[in-house]
C-alpha cells in the first residue's frame, strides 16, 4: 500500500509549478557540475548517492579544492562508504543524487528523500538530476527506469519531505550549430509539440 499523501503531493506540485512556471520558463544550465560548483566550497561535506565510480570527487576538487566526500552505492565493484541509504550516518552540507531517482518507485523515492532530509545539516542542500519527461527518449531508452519525474513533481516531492525547492534547471549542452537549430529555428515547433530539447532536469532543495 502506498504511503504517499497524494493530496499534499498535488498541493506541493502546484506550488512549485506556480513559482517556477512552465517547462519553457525553467532556465537552462550547460552541465550539472556547473550548477553544483555554486553550492559548495572548500571543506564542505558531500554525500553522493548512486556514486558509481566516485568521479564526482575529482570533478568537484577541481572547483573547490579539498572537501569531505562520502559515497553511497550498491555497486560492489567500487569502494563506497555506505552500501545503501539506510546505512548512512552523519550529517552533510550537500547531498547529490544524479540520474538515480528515476530507478525507484515513487514510495521508494519519497523514503530516499526523507532520509536525505534527515542527513542534511540545517541549511544544507540537495541536488538531484533526472531525465526530462518533456524529452521522452531520455527516460524511455533505459528499461531500468521506473518512475518519470516532471520538474514540478520532483520539486513537490522534495517539499513533501521538508525541503524548500530553491532552483530548477534544464540541462542542455550542444554544439553552436545544434544550439542555433534547436533553441532558435526549431523552437516554435518544440513549443507546439510540447517536446523539449533539454535531456535532463536538475532540482535543488534546501533544508530550512
Amino acid at each position: 500500500m502506498s504511503t504517499i499523501d497524494w493530496s499534499r503531493l498535488y498541493e506541493q506540485r502546484r506550488n512549485v509549478a506556480k513559482r517556477f512556471g512552465t517547462i519553457w520558463q525553467v532556465p537552462i544550465a550547460r552541465r550539472y557540475h556547473e550548477v553544483l560548483r555554486t553550492l559548495g566550497q572548500e571543506f564542505v561535506s558531500v554525500l553522493e548517492i548512486g556514486a558509481g565510480d566516485r568521479r564526482l570527487k575529482n570533478k568537484m576538487e577541481s572547483y573547490w579544492g579539498h572537501f569531505k566526500y562520502s559515497s553511497c552505492d550498491l555497486d560492489p565493484h567500487h569502494d563506497h562508504d555506505f552500501s545503501d541509504i539506510e546505512s548512512v550516518t552523519g550529517e552533510f552540507d550537500l547531498i547529490c543524487a544524479f540520474e538515480m531517482i528515476e530507478h525507484l518507485e515513487l514510495d521508494e523515492a519519497q523514503q530516499l528523500l526523507c532520509k536525505c532530509f534527515d542527513s542534511n545539516v540545517k541549511g544544507g542542500q540537495i541536488a538531484i538530476t533526472t531525465p526530462n519527461i518533456y524529452y521522452p527518449p531520455d527516460f524511455l531508452r533505459d528499461a531500468t527506469h521506473r518512475t518519470p519525474f516532471c520538474y514540478d513533481e520532483l520539486g513537490g516531492l522534495l517539499q513533501l519531505c521538508g525541503y524548500e525547492t530553491t532552483a530548477i534547471f534544464r540541462l542542455y549542452n550542444d554544439s553552436v550549430a545544434k544550439k542555433l537549430i534547436k533553441r532558435v529555428l526549431m523552437y516554435p515547433l518544440f513549443r507546439v509539440l510540447g517536446i523539449d530539447f533539454a535531456h535532463q532536469i536538475m532540482v535543488i532543495g534546501r533544508k530550512p
